[in-house]
């Protein structure tokens, strides 16, 4: 079973093959990894996957784009095409759980690597790399004294205007949650039915849309004038110098990690590329071109200063939100999914 959906490239070897292949993954000094595609991954080949082929002579290959559930069942069945995969942490919590990751060897990693590191990212079945997070948006030729909470996104008298956010993929209900409940250390659990009776309060003043990129364009184009957005959506609308910003306070963020899948052919070489592309002005270079943010604090040492402020966890904002609480949004995405749909047919 290959569960590779887009091409995959021999760095080392800059030879183009259509998908990794058994006796690729046997290959010696080579290291298989996956990752999520996109810009993201071009970012990471070119940052990370290539410079570590060039300092170590080693071959990596790199694969985009994957299904968990294929994912989960490469792993089970034994037939381990990749070493290392790039995971969302509710995916790591669901495979380390059925005991499918190898446990990272932390004692093998320079300290350099790991000072910077909060001690509840460092999993043992996952090294941590980048987060990205959820934030409020809005233009501020409409509003500019606020809105500062989303208390105040859900107050249409104060604030007049529509609000704007994806519906099915990722309804804002843990945002509601906090227009009722401004605590936001204690936001887990909250109530799901009622999280949607409050999202069902706003009506006619919020536009659901499929993606997050006719989400941004409705703020662009002054369709909607707040919205719930992933920060780096908001990236290229404020180099552009529109009339927008982001408000930090209470905002999500959500990490991504590098994990080894049990029985990985090259785990000892998956441990060597982790040990390399650790130090945090490695973790750095990824953040200008993807904006995201390193996990590891250390390394906003390494980036401009005119980048860091719309990152997920710059030292400067990084005390107005949180890391969201993945394994309890992973318990109840079933009931998350039934309540929309209930909402919906009102």
């Amino acid at each position: 079973m290959n569960l590779f959906t887009s091409k995959t490239r021999r760095l080392a070897a800059a030879t183009a093959i259509g998908l990794v292949s058994a006796a690729a993954a046997q290959a010696e000094d080579e290291v298989v990894i996956l990752s999520l595609g996109g810009n993201y991954q071009a970012n990471q080949s070119e940052y990370w996957f290539q410079p570590y082929a060039e300092a170590s002579g080693k071959t990596v290959t790199e694969a985009a784009g994957y299904n968990f559930a294929n994912l989960r069942v490469m792993i089970q069945t034994g037939n381990v095409e990749a070493d290392l995969v790039d995971l969302s942490a509710d995916s790591v919590n669901a495979l380390s759980q059925e005991g499918l990751l190898e446990p990272i060897d932390w004692d093998a990693l320079p300290e350099s690597c790991t000072s910077g590191i909060p001690a509840d990212m460092k999993k043992e079945y996952a090294f941590p790399t980048i987060q990205w997070a959820m934030v409020m948006a809005y233009n501020t030729e409409t509003y500019p004294e606020g809105p500062e909470t989303w208390a105040d996104f859900w107050d249409t008298e104060a604030f007049p205007g529509k609000r704007g956010s994806v519906g099915a993929t990722r309804p804002p209900t843990e945002q509601a949650a906090m227009a009722m409940n401004p605590d936001i250390a204690n936001l887990y659990p909250f109530d799901i039915d009622e999280a949607f009776d409050k999202i069902a309060e706003l009506g006619d003043d919020i536009t659901f849309s499929d993606g997050y990129a006719q989400v941004v364009q409705f703020l662009a184009d002054g369709e909607v004038d707040m919205i719930v957005i992933p920060n780096g959506r908001m990236v290229p609308l404020i180099a552009d110098g529109a009339p927008v910003t982001i408000n930090w306070n209470q905002h999500l963020r959500y990490p991504n990690f590098f994990a080894i899948p049990k029985g990985a052919p090259h785990k000892d070489e998956a441990m060597e590329f982790l040990s390399w592309v650790c130090e945090p002005e490695t973790l750095a270079k990824l953040a200008e071109p993807t904006n995201y943010g390193p996990i590891n604090g250390d390394a906003y040492a390494s980036i401009p200063e005119s980048v860091a402020p719309l990152l997920p966890g710059n030292p400067a904002t990084a005390s107005e939100g949180r890391v969201a609480d993945t394994t309890w949004l992973g318990e109840h995405r079933q009931e998350i999914a039934q309540a929309w749909a209930r909402m919906a047919v009102r």
